[in-house]
């Protein structure tokens, strides 16, 4: 076993000495302190470098440099692209809000309960292709549907200047009435600033009653477009005006019975806006903009109700008006409230032709026979198709177990039944969206109440054509259908 140690030992040490290049042969000196040996793996052969520790520092150094350069270098190129994006941004001058947030941060029942939800004005079709919508930031544009192309139309910084709360195109795009300073009076109904905007020039047009002081803006119960027309109707103190351009001009006054808290022409009392017509107005301009269809409501017999009023943080009391005197009682203020026995708001249902303002014609549109003679509701009206002469309205008795729709034509707006829905025994109709009338007038989609197996009912559509006596039910099902959003009676898609 030794001698087998002895001869591997005498191989191994010849095999060294024969390829030992850089040390000299026989030579089994080691090597200086400042040299390191070093093997070239690049060399098929074992070759061994012996270098200078001196000159190994200077390899380091000159390594090390220029890693330090690469780095300064990226770092100069990140801060360029930086800086030129903070300048893009100071000279476009755009400021995004959530880089100056502060306060908490919503809770998860905040969210749940809808009391932080953000209010988007809600977007709306001006044609068949334009379709008009806020933005993320905020302003208005609106969409061409035959080149899906999205033009800007007002930019966020004008709507948040008035603090827009609501707006309306004109049908050619070129107008935009704003609403803005908006107060509550009941749930649906307010009073408030209306300015019309001029796409084309960016200009602001205040829009204010002739008679108002120019100092300040008039404050309006409805303002909106005539039609497809540029043509303004104004309500204020409960009676209806016409402007017949936005910039300005007359103001002509097509009401003169208004009387506040009594009378009111072209938006709803209180029972109406609470419980029937759920809308701030009352009115409907026909599409050519030549007429227009408006309700009154006299509310002069109907019973008074006062109640406090805890308002302007005065909890505890309150100045006596008139008199100046503090009192610890809160203020009362008085409601026009029909209670069951009691007197209803009186409703009436006009038509008016405006083609020559200075000598208006009226009508009257009047109720079903049947309910002539008893109390009853007025619960929605329109105009049918894309002229001046068709109407159709829909009306109740005070029971609600009795629904009757009209069509009533010119030149005399003579009126005839249509359609009638009666509730079941011991049931009640709820009040309905108006019909859904074709581009001819001669049928329409209305939501009705169907029954849906032995005691259940469910609001259903159905497809009504008088001409024909003929009525299809649409849908069926343990469900409710609640709106009719479009209807494309050429393809019969619902």
């Amino acid at each position: 076993m030794l001698h087998i140690e002895k001869d591997f030992k005498v191989i191994l040490l010849r095999w060294s000495v024969m390829h030992a290049t850089t040390v000299e042969r026989n030579s089994w000196r080691l090597p200086p302190d400042d040299t390191v040996q070093v093997a070239d793996q690049r060399s098929k052969s074992a070759e061994v470098r012996l270098i200078k520790i001196d000159t190994l520092k200077r390899i380091c150094h000159v390594s090390r440099s220029n890693n330090w350069r690469s780095i300064v270098l990226s770092l100069l190129v990140i801060g360029v692209v930086i800086v030129g994006i903070l300048t893009a941004i100071y000279l476009l001058g755009y400021v995004d809000e959530m880089l100056y947030w502060s306060g908490r941060r919503m809770k998860l029942s905040e969210y749940l309960q809808g009391d932080l939800t953000p209010r988007r004005m809600p977007p709306v079709w001006i044609s068949h292709t334009h379709f008009v919508f806020q933005t993320d930031d905020g302003a208005l544009a609106y969409l061409d549907t035959s080149n899906d192309t999205v033009s800007l139309l007002v930019t966020n910084h004008t709507l948040r200047q008035l603090d827009v709360k609501g707006y309306q195109c004109s049908s050619d795009l070129r107008y935009i009435l704003f609403r803005h300073n908006v107060k509550s009076v009941f749930r649906q109904t307010f009073t408030a600033h209306y300015t019309v905007y001029d796409v084309r020039n960016d200009h602001h047009i205040p829009i204010r009653l002739n008679d108002a002081p120019k100092v300040q803006q008039s404050r309006l119960q409805h303002v909106s477009w005539l039609g497809n027309t540029t043509a303004l109707i104004l309500v204020a103190e409960n009676d209806i005006y016409l402007r017949l351009s936005p910039d300005g001009g007359q103001d002509f006054r097509l009401t003169d019975s208004g009387k506040p808290g009594t009378i009111y022409n072209g938006i709803p009392d209180w029972l109406y806006q609470e419980d029937i017509l759920s809308s701030p107005e009352a009115l409907w301009g026909s599409p050519d903009g030549t007429h227009i269809m408006y309700a009154s409501f006299n509310d002069s017999e109907v019973r008074i109700l006062a109640f406090p009023w805890f308002g302007s943080g005065s909890i505890s009391g309150s100045f006596k008006k008139g008199t100046g005197v503090w009192t610890t009682f809160p203020e009362s203020r008085t409601v026009r409230y029909p209670t069951p026995g009691t007197t209803n708001p009186v409703v009436k249902l006009w038509i008016i032709d405006i083609r020559n303002i200075t000598e208006t014609q009226r009508w009257e549109v009047k109720p079903p026979e049947v309910l002539e003679s008893q109390e009853f509701y007025l619960t929605s009206a329109g105009w049918v198709g894309n002229d001046n002469n068709h109407v159709s309205a829909v009306w109740m008795n005070r029971p609600q177990n009795i629904s009757i729709i009209t069509s009533c034509r010119a030149p005399n707006w003579t009126c005839f039944e249509t359609h009638a829905e009666r509730a079941s025994e011991d049931t009640w109709l709820d009040v309905q969206p108006h019909p859904l009338y074709t581009a001819d007038g001669e049928s329409f989609l209305l939501l009705a109440s169907i029954k849906e197996g032995a005691y259940n009912h469910f609001t259903h559509i159905k497809h009504v054509t008088p001409s024909q006596q003929r009525i299809a039910v649409l849908t069926h099902g343990s469900y409710e259908v609640i709106r009719i959003l479009s209807w494309d009676s050429t393809n019969h898609l619902v």
